[in-house]
């Protein structure tokens, strides 16, 4: 292995066990030379690697920075099976859960009458204790009875399938972008505004049955949205 290769490999695993945490700043090229016994032109190509990877951002006069992991998100893919894709460990925060009805724009969107009773779930989503997403989803109570009580750390869309038989199979989403609110902001702990993606619309269930809205914020720095694109 080359020795620029084992320097970035030991400074990943420096970042693994958060000798070096998310927002640090690591040492400088001069006393990283140092302390591997290498040249900076060989510092400067580890760390080269590194950016590459995302691993560590340079900010020009100010020095390289540890970033956050990013978790990428696949088409009708829950969360948490996203989360522990990639090695990371979820978890879920539930901000309000209750029966809710006359809301015309979701009763229309998935085509119920007014009186319909749906769950509303609210709730932040996290990655490595990371907060990276907020969530917020509707579907009909006469579809799923008694699910208020299930446990907050578990994958909706596995209860849904485990307990109701319910599978969603497809998925039609809005992207958009959005500004952090004071209350977004409380939520995904910012100290300032940031740019969100906001995600929103219907997944379907026997592949063309409306069944739950959903309406999401990620911070786009932590948590990528994948979309692929078939032709039929």
């Amino acid at each position: 292995m080359p020795i620029y290769m084992k320097v970035k490999e030991d400074i990943l695993e420096k970042i693994k066990l958060e000798v070096y945490k998310q927002g640090d700043k690591i040492p400088s090229e001069r006393d990283l030379s140092e302390y591997y016994r290498v040249s900076r032109m060989t510092i400067r190509h580890a760390i080269n690697e590194l950016v590459k990877d995302g691993a560590v951002i340079r900010k020009s006069g100010s020095g390289t920075y540890i970033m956050a992991p990013q978790f990428l998100q696949r088409n009708v893919r829950s969360f948490t099976e996203t989360i522990k894709a990639q090695g990371y460990e979820p978890s879920t925060k539930i901000i309000e859960f209750a029966r809710v009805h006359h809301i015309k724009p979701i009763y229309e969107l998935l085509g119920y009458n007014e009186d319909t009773v749906f769950y509303k779930l609210k709730r932040i989503r996290y990655g490595n204790k990371l907060p990276m997403a907020l969530e917020t989803v509707y579907f009909p109570e006469e579809k799923c009875p008694g699910i208020l009580d299930f446990n907050e750390n578990q994958s909706l869309y596995t209860l849904l399938k485990e307990q109701f038989g319910y599978t969603i199979e497809q998925i039609s989403y809005d992207v958009d972008a959005c500004i952090s609110n004071r209350m977004m902001m409380k939520y995904f702990e910012l100290t300032k505004q940031v740019a969100l993606l906001k995600i929103s619309g219907i997944n379907y269930i026997k592949g063309i049955e409306p069944f739950m809205y959903e309406a999401s914020y990620y911070r786009p720095d932590l948590y990528q949205y994948k979309i692929d694109i078939y032709k039929r």
